[in-house]
């Protein structure tokens, strides 16, 4: 199979993190004897440089001239639409783990599969966040709680944007800005003084690894204060920004797919997994030298089902892997909560009953979305900074430690 990644460009941080992963899982399955104990998987990988051109041109040649039967990938939601793009043209399944743009899955495309949770989502997690835990600790009501939204402008940070600011209005919350910006500018100043007049609680923030170095290093610079900051994955759930900006982004919330544990619960999922994911975790650590986080996992836990659960159905029902075989298995799984290492179950929107998540009935109900190929079971949660790791904060369930709030004098960005 094709692995389709960023390994070298500005995506590189978090593309290189989820191919370890997926190799690192292929490696654990093929040791144990393969598919069903006995069929071995052998790949591909390809470096799409982190630019949607090279994308499609990448996954065009896994498929004419590598003739792989399957690409798992893409990382970040440009990259995806491109090579779905070409995926669905050579009627071949994109397995997607990591891109969150909500339009990826809202096509009407058939060859695309995504184990991931939605940007959309990202949004009403964060806004279910500070509605049930972060006002009250901040002792103010919705109305009196200042909240500033940032974006890049692209399909993830719109999608997650929009989101936001649907939700937190209908909690009656203080919207006093949004404002989006390019992920490649180089200065984001004008963006951060247009913050400080603003005179944020809470900033909800959407970036990629470039943008989120520059906007901490800049708000530290021009002295931007605030209680509370929520960052949506990419940017803001990746070791590289910790490596880049220190101590300075202690306590700062994180909303993603799960992390490895110990950043979540384990008991969220299987017991039967659980030994897996362990080993998985002690590899990664070697090979990279820090704990697997949220991308990284997702090249762990949004796989996993495709080699445990689906192509063994395949190969049993038809006798050998195409993307036919892998979409009919796909519809028809059906995996409860607990099922995957992600925490979360799985079942695919299909062409014949497309439809929204489970998060998306909540936050969407007077407009849901019709996904085909969505898991609508997958669900992010929120994480906070703490000494360099990710821990789980919010829900319940997947909480390991109680949130800091609001930030501490220790914090450069405190706000009394």
């Amino acid at each position: 199979m094709g692995l389709l990644f960023p390994l070298t460009g500005s995506m590189a941080p978090l593309g290189i993190d989820e191919m370890v992963g997926v190799r690192i899982l292929i490696d654990l399955i093929n040791e144990r004897g393969g598919i069903l104990g006995k069929y071995r998987i052998s790949y591909v990988i390809a470096d799409c440089k982190s630019d949607p051109k090279v994308a499609a041109s990448e996954a065009e040649r896994l498929l004419t001239i590598e003739k792989v039967p399957l690409i798992i990938g893409t990382y970040a939601s440009p990259l995806s639409l491109a090579a779905s793009e070409v995926t669905e043209r050579y009627k071949t399944v994109l397995w997607e783990i990591s891109a969150i743009s909500d339009s990826i899955t809202l096509r009407n495309f058939t060859y695309v599969l995504r184990n991931m949770p939605i940007g959309g989502d990202f949004g009403i997690v964060s806004a279910l966040f500070i509605r049930d835990v972060v006002a009250p600790k901040l002792g103010k009501e919705p109305k009196d709680i200042r909240v500033v939204i940032i974006h890049e402008d692209g399909p993830f940070g719109t999608s997650v944007g929009v989101s936001n600011e649907k939700l937190l209005r209908i909690f009656g919350f203080n919207i006093v800005l949004k404002e989006a910006y390019s992920a490649a500018a180089t200065d984001l100043s004008l963006l951060i003084l247009k913050l400080k007049a603003a005179d944020p609680d809470i900033i909800l923030a959407s970036s990629y690894y470039t943008d989120a170095v520059l906007f901490f290093r800049q708000a530290k610079e021009l002295g931007l204060r605030f209680k509370v900051l929520i960052g949506h994955t990419a940017g803001y759930g990746i070791p590289a920004t910790w490596q880049a900006v220190g101590k300075d982004m202690e306590y700062v919330f994180n909303v993603d797919a799960p992390a490895a544990p110990p950043g979540i619960n384990i008991n969220v999922m299987r017991e039967d997994l659980r030994p897996l994911v362990e080993e998985w975790v002690k590899r990664f650590e070697k090979e990279r030298g820090y704990r697997p986080l949220t991308h990284a996992y997702y090249g762990l836990a949004n796989v996993l089902p495709l080699f445990t659960d689906i192509l063994p159905r395949v190969i049993e029902r038809f006798g050998k892997v195409d993307s036919e075989g892998i979409l009919k298995v796909a519809w028809d799984i059906d995996i409860p909560d607990g099922g995957t290492p992600a925490g979360y179950g799985l079942k695919f929107a299909s062409p014949s009953s497309p439809g929204d998540t489970i998060l998306g009935k909540i936050g969407r109900a007077d407009a849901p979305q019709k996904h085909i190929g969505q898991n609508i079971r997958a669900r992010p949660v929120v994480m906070q900074w703490i000494n360099g790791s990710l821990y789980a904060v919010y829900p319940k369930e997947y909480a390991v430690s109680d949130p800091i709030i609001p930030l501490p004098p220790s914090s450069p960005y405190y706000k009394s």
